[in-house]
């Protein structure tokens, strides 16, 4: 048995670390951006090389035995603007599917030498957007492959800290930030999603490896993405190989997990993938609130493309999710309830891409997202009830979106969607003793919304040096019974060819209120949340794979969900920011906020790559006592830098490191804390102090090893390398009687790897 045992393991270790071959393949395919039919005979060269090929009548295309390496593939097609993809690893086990959309070139330009760029600019994405793609999110460091961590270098983007994947963007609340998949809305991309949609864990429902491309709009959004106010994402899962079946397993910070693609068919494939975590084993050690958080999911993506001009695709993304914090772990961070938060969502949506003609195409989808969330919390003293949510969610939606050519310098998308919402609310919760009158709140009530909208945008060349895109969005829900209308424009003018672009865009955005306030039936008619943004940027190339971008903007809001008065609680939170529920909430909340962002990016055209970012932003909010506030996130100061450094394919070296400034708190009245037996605050200073500065280091090392039949790739980081105290809130502590710190997690090493075959 020994023997047939040893014998096994040899083989294996044979089978796995072989020598390698020193050659690998790059595939993918070629499409026009306008009409997405495929480009034959484009030019796909391998840059610095005399390896190239041209796309077949189906526009795809594959170059085999190119020396591993990490090289930049350039797209070319008379006619259409050149594309450089760079960062392309040539691996013998594994390549990457390369999705190249070209878009026409209007403009003719004689005896200008336009430099090549490593960033797209086009007519088909109006808005300015930053987009990243799955090796760019597999490899940032101190993210543990998150979006909503990636996102967060962004200098438009705060973060809550690392024990959250909350983002706040442009001073807005955590959610203002809407996602798409494969035109497919996704209620939520976080594990552990709170009643009116925040998140209250470490962890994102998305697995990168699924995903081909992130478009992250921050600076105002096209009308065909609404009710949000803030942001929005637009996430591209990849199709599955469409030759031979490949594997990818993963064991990391976050958990372990599986991915497995390959043929159907001649026509069909697939893509799935299946995650577990193990972080209530490590939950002490990332400081978790005395929580158990644990997590699993499963995705999958089916494709079925009978002919060029239509596409079927299936997606399927769920997840399951528990917080467990018993009474010592509640102690220990100065909470006096403990208890449970159990989750499960779900996504299902089918999306028809179809190909009308060489000027039109559309994708219609349609979606059912559900949602059961069971949070039940209890006195550590008494152990009765004192806070219970059970929520049932069922979200039905319909989505079109239409682009079409006009001519070869105007371009237009329309469509409409529809979401159909009924949400079952079993709600209770006992209210401190410092709430007069009123003991407790309960409802059991069921919310049936309807949201329908139709949205165009008309974009145009104007001058060859002017792009305009005009839009408007009509919202309508059957509980307001009003018009919402959205007006949006951007105007990108070239100052300089190809170096220097000015860019203004202004727009209303509304997003209704959340259902868990709309549930409590004393609360008067709520209103859909306004917000007007005005935004005026400079973009400039220092180089062909470096941007400068410097955008000034202001952000107001009105109709925000507010308390009227403080008689009965004393409570001035911004509904907006944080869940806070009480009787007689009314639509009557203001708030503004500005700043300036400065953004470099450097794109891996050489040895390295890099971001730097900051901001600097004001975001208050006016109370019931039209007393101005700051919002719960306005840390006023953003400052991010990530870099990374790969002399060739074997190894690594990337940091990331983050400044912000305090995060507002209000401050705790401790005699009276100690004379009621809980925490106790100084309303009448409201967000009026500050923690300290946030700052941490990352340090990210990755391995590479290209095997006989795999591809290895270990990686090493420290987060928070130097051990910064970050302090994130403050509690009364009932043990000590005193005041207590919250701080993120102390220097965490974290290690894993992948395997890829």
């Amino acid at each position: 048995m020994i023997v047939k045992i040893s014998l096994f393991i040899s083989l294996f270790i044979g089978f796995l670390f072989g020598q390698p071959d020193s050659i690998g393949i790059v595939k993918g395919r070629v499409l026009d951006a306008d009409n997405q039919l495929p480009l034959i005979g484009a030019n796909v060269m391998i840059k610095s090389t005399t390896i190239g090929t041209v796309s077949d009548e189906e526009g795809y295309f594959s170059i085999n035995e190119i020396p591993m390496g990490d090289y930049t593939v350039t797209i070319s097609y008379m006619g259409y603007k050149t594309q450089n993809k760079a960062d392309i690893w040539i691996r013998p086990n594994g390549y990457d599917f390369l999705n190249i959309k070209l878009e026409s070139s209007i403009i003719q330009i004689d005896d200008i030498t336009v430099e090549e760029s490593y960033f797209e600019r086009s007519m088909v994405k109006e808005y300015q957007v930053v987009s990243f793609n799955r090796d760019e999110l597999r490899r940032y460091p101190g993210t543990g492959q998150e979006i909503t961590r990636v996102i967060n270098t962004l200098p438009s983007v705060a973060s809550v800290g690392e024990n959250r994947q909350d983002m706040m963007v442009r001073g807005g609340g955590p959610t203002e930030n809407g996602f798409i998949i494969d035109n497919i809305p996704i209620p939520s991309v976080s594990h552990f999603q709170q009643a009116d949609g925040r998140s209250n864990g470490p962890v994102g429902l998305i697995n990168t490896d699924m995903v081909e491309n992130l478009d992250f709009f921050s600076n105002g959004f096209s009308s065909k993405y609404g009710n949000k106010l803030s942001s929005f994402g637009d996430i591209t899962y990849r199709s599955g190989n469409r030759e031979k079946v490949e594997g990818y397993g993963l064991l990391g910070m976050g958990g372990l997990g599986y991915l497995v693609e390959g043929p159907i068919s001649d026509r069909s494939t697939y893509i799935a993938s299946y995650r577990m975590s193990y972080l209530d084993i490590i939950a002490d050690a990332i400081n978790a609130s005395g929580g158990m958080p644990s997590y699993d999911d499963f995705q999958a993506k089916l494709e079925f493309r009978p002919n060029i001009y239509n596409t079927f695709s299936l997606l399927i993304v769920n997840g399951g999710s528990l917080y467990d914090r018993d009474r010592d772990g509640a102690i220990e961070v100065g909470e006096t309830e403990y208890g449970r938060l159990k989750n499960h969502q779900m996504t299902i949506g089918i999306n028809y891409k179809h190909i009308w003609s060489k000027r039109a195409y559309s994708n219609t989808s349609i979606s059912n997202s559900i949602k059961n969330s069971d949070a039940h919390f209890l006195n550590i003293n008494s152990d009765s009830t004192v806070f219970k949510i059970i929520e049932n969610t069922d979200v039905r939606s319909l989505r079109q979106v239409n682009h079409f050519k006009l001519g070869p310098e105007s371009k237009m998308e329309f469509g409409f969607d529809a979401h159909i919402n009924d949400t079952d609310y079993n709600y209770y919760r006992k209210l401190t003793k410092s709430s007069l009158f009123i003991n407790e709140i309960q409802f059991d009530r069921i919310v049936s919304t309807t949201n329908y909208a139709a949205f165009f945008t008309l974009k145009k060349n104007l001058f060859s040096r002017l792009i305009l895109s005009a839009g408007m969005r009509l919202d309508k829900n059957d509980y307001e019974k009003i018009n919402l209308w959205s007006p949006r424009i951007n105007l990108d003018y070239e100052l300089a060819r190809g170096k220097t672009n000015l860019i203004f865009n202004s727009g209303v955005y509304h997003q209704n209120p959340p259902g868990i306030y709309i549930a409590n039936e004393t609360s008067n008619k709520l209103k859909s949340v306004r917000a007007y943004q005005h935004s005026l940027s400079l973009e400039h190339m220092i180089s062909s794979s470096t941007k400068l971008s410097i955008s000034a903007y202001q952000k107001k809001y009105n109709n925000s969900p507010i308390l009227p008065d403080a008689t009965l609680h004393n409570d001035p939170t911004f509904l907006f920011d944080e869940l806070r529920m009480y009787n007689g909430i009314v639509s009557n909340g203001t708030a503004v906020s500005d700043g300036l962002e400065i953004l470099i990016q450097k794109k891996k055209a050489e040895n390295f790559y890099g971001l730097v970012g900051g901001s600097i932003f004001n975001s208050t909010f006016t109370d019931y006592n039209g007393i101005k506030r700051n919002r719960n996130h306005n840390y006023r100061y953003i400052f991010n830098i990530v870099g990374g450094y790969r002399p060739n394919t074997d190894w690594e070296l990337s940091i990331r490191w983050s400044y912000f400034g305090g995060r507002p708190y209000t401050p705790i009245n401790l005699d009276a804390s100690i004379l009621a037996d809980e925490q106790i605050l100084y309303q009448n200073e409201f967000n009026e102090e500050k923690t300290p500065d946030y700052h941490s280091l990352f340090i990210h090392y990755e391995k590479r090893y290209n095997l006989k039949r795999a591809n290895l790739i270990l990686f090493f980081e420290i987060w928070n390398t130097y051990n910064r105290k970050n302090v994130e809130n403050y509690f009364y502590s009932r043990v000590n009687k005193d005041i207590g710190e919250i701080v993120y997690f102390s220097t965490i090493p974290v290690a894993g790897l992948g395997i890829e075959f």
